[in-house]
């Protein structure tokens, strides 16, 4: 314990011991001087009521004195956590701001790169599908000239085989890397997710668990084909980091036009959303994986495992329905991936049932 605090502590003491010795000395005082005290009182005994009165006055006026003061001190002291509380409110939005500001600035440099990759990507695939195209006229023509039974007929047949792989893979990159016209209808979109579902619970092991919790019962403006696309690419790749084995848990609800999470995608439209979590308990990701997932070829999968154009794609269908995909994860802990979609009135469905044609 260091002086001060001792001080602190032996004070109180120091008072009661001072005013104890004092007491003292004014009782010794006055034992011996009773007489003098008592002719004070005499003499001074005609005027005591204006002594009184001016006593009383002296102390009424410290008692105001020491009320004012301690009301001021009040007044100052509500001012000053006044004036800290709206600093620490300035200061909390100034960080909502500034980290709003870097999500803004990631998301712009992220759209950017998918858009350059994306339109290099589209140049390259054109010419090697002009490639793939003298490649397969060339090998036809070869198998024209061989007897069908032999080798050399059926090694082409797998050249063959492979240029439709190439060609797909063609395909997909050209999807990619740019927004095609696709005919968009008013769909109920909690049906469309079980029937995604349906169809993709027989291709996944038995030991993955695939839970979808829906809270509403929505409708949006959509092309069913791209839906079921999104929901294939994302639990697949779910499944892949689970090692085919764990829960993958779909959530489907609301968020208002007003909600702080549209905050970071001002682009957006404000009215409501329909938001879905997609959440897996697989191993995770770290921070730098995230931040490039939704890049062409990029993939964490062995060679020849995947060519990293599933979740790239998925990204470029949201995109076209006007929506927005985010991803949170940590190592160990699994991912959660949130898709925002705009949401239709219901009560339009039956006008625009037919559909419409929409570039995103």
């Amino acid at each position: 314990m260091d002086g001060k605090n001792l001080r602190k502590e032996w004070l109180p003491f120091l008072v009661a011991l001072t005013g104890i010795v004092l007491s003292a000395i004014f009782a010794h005082f006055l034992g011996y001087h009773i007489e003098a005290y008592l002719d004070l009182l005499d003499a001074i005994k005609h005027h005591l009521p204006w002594l009184s009165f001016v006593i009383g006055a002296l102390i009424s006026l410290l008692l105001a004195i020491i009320t004012k003061t301690a009301l001021l001190a009040k007044a100052r002291t509500r001012s000053l956590d006044e004036t800290n509380e709206s600093l620490r409110k300035e200061i909390s939005e100034r960080a909502e701001v500034e980290e709003s500001k870097q999500k803004l600035e990631v998301a712009l440099r992220q759209g950017q790169k998918l858009q350059a990759i994306g339109t290099l990507a589209g140049g390259i695939a054109h010419d090697f599908n002009n490639i793939l195209y003298a490649i397969i006229g060339y090998i036809e023509m070869a198998r024209d000239d061989v007897d069908k039974e032999s080798t050399v007929y059926k090694n082409l047949g797998k050249v063959l085989e492979a240029t439709a792989r190439g060609q797909e893979l063609v395909s997909r990159i050209l999807a990619f890397s740019r927004r095609q016209h696709h005919q968009h209808d008013v769909v109920n979109l909690r049906k469309t997710i079980e029937a995604a579902l349906s169809l993709l619970r027989p291709t996944i092991p038995a030991s993955v668990t695939i839970k979808f919790e829906p809270e509403i019962d929505p409708w949006i403006l959509a092309n069913q084909t791209q839906l079921h696309q999104i929901f294939v690419n994302i639990i697949n790749n779910a499944v892949d980091a689970m090692d085919d084995e764990g829960q993958i848990t779909i959530y489907l609800s609301r968020i208002p036009a007003n909600d702080p999470l549209l905050k970071a995608f001002p682009a957006n439209e404000a009215q409501p959303y329909c938001r879905i979590d997609i959440v897996d308990t697989g191993h995770g990701m770290d921070q730098p994986t995230m931040e490039r997932i939704f890049e062409p070829f990029f993939t964490t999968k062995e060679v020849g495992k995947g060519t990293g154009l599933g979740l790239s794609i998925v990204h470029t269908i949201i995109k076209e329905h006007r929506g927005e995909i985010s991803v949170e994860s940590l190592l160990g802990r699994g991912a959660k991936f949130t898709i925002l979609l705009p949401e239709q009135d219901h009560s339009e469905q039956q006008g625009e049932h037919h559909g419409q044609n929409t570039t995103g």
